[in-house]
């Protein structure tokens, strides 16, 4: 009698890495706390494409809930673990921090008010080694932070210059 023994070989090496981020913004995952009374949250989506040698594009959407201490000032991306603070890497909108961005298309649109949105904006980087910030990080490097949970969305106020509401971008939840 002879036995035959078919193996199949699974791999994963087709799945496509993960593209798309989300934060959920809250007041209670701000470090250090914000100061005054508040409830601002929100959700932020990031999707990502291109790097290497190609342009590099984030495309976001940024939608606010709730009532901040005053005025919303400025949203960013930052690169931390979550419950520590990072620098600023990525201007959403409003005022920025960042002095040199080297991205080649968009604008900061100005910042929505609690209870509103910015919809789909794309910027785009030259390439992967294109430094993003001016912070001596690439657009690759922001990626591989992004894929590791080392960022996060930031939405200050003017009470809140550091912060009011943060959320640590994580890839959506799988089924």
């Amino acid at each position: 009698m002879l036995v035959a023994v078919i193996g199949v070989a699974c791999s994963d090496d087709t799945t496509a890495p993960v593209a798309t981020w989300i934060a959920t913004i809250n007041v209670a995952n701000e470090t250090p706390a914000p100061a005054g009374t508040t409830d601002l949250g929100g959700t932020a989506t990031i999707t990502i494409s291109g790097g290497g040698t190609a342009a590099g594009s984030i495309t976001y959407s940024l939608a606010l809930t709730g009532t901040p201490t005053s005025t919303i000032t400025a949203a960013h991306i930052h690169t931390a673990a979550a419950g520590a603070t990072g620098p600023v890497r990525v201007n959403l909108c409003g005022a920025s921090t960042i002095t040199t961005d080297n991205r080649s298309s968009a604008t900061w649109p100005t910042c929505p008010a609690s209870g509103s949105s910015i919809p789909n904006t794309q910027v785009t980087w030259t390439s992967g080694s294109t430094l993003v910030g001016g912070t001596g990080l690439t657009f690759d490097q922001l990626v591989t932070a992004l894929r590791a949970y080392g960022a996060y969305v930031n939405v200050h106020t003017t009470t809140n210059g550091g912060g009011e509401a943060r959320g640590q971008l994580l890839p959506p939840a799988l089924p």
